[in-house]
């Protein structure tokens, strides 16, 4: 589409336009990728969440295409949301939200 991910994130989220987020990464760009966790993509998902942060962003926000961990689809899960959640914390107290 010509823009980034924080972009894309700054420019609909400052007109208001972000309604709700699946949040993943994958291991590389188009056209051939594989979902991976939050934290071992190619892109850096803080700088997502923090962009998310700085338009005041309050929406839900929804992991997407966990892969799994273990042998219990719930860990990848409970990883993939604590993850969010502290990238959320971190971004929040940065800027003071």
């Amino acid at each position: 589409m010509g823009k980034g991910v924080v972009d894309t994130i700054r420019h609909f989220g400052g007109e208001g336009k972000i309604f709700k987020v699946h949040y993943r990464t994958v291991n590389q760009p188009l056209p051939h990728f594989v979902e991976t966790f939050v934290d071992d993509g190619y892109f850096d998902m803080y700088d997502a969440m923090r962009a998310l942060a700085e338009v005041g962003y309050e929406g839900t926000i929804i992991p997407d295409h966990i892969p799994q961990m273990g042998d219990d689809h719930r860990l990848g899960t409970a990883y993939t949301i604590a993850y969010m959640r502290a990238l959320q914390k971190r971004a929040e107290d940065e800027l003071g939200s």
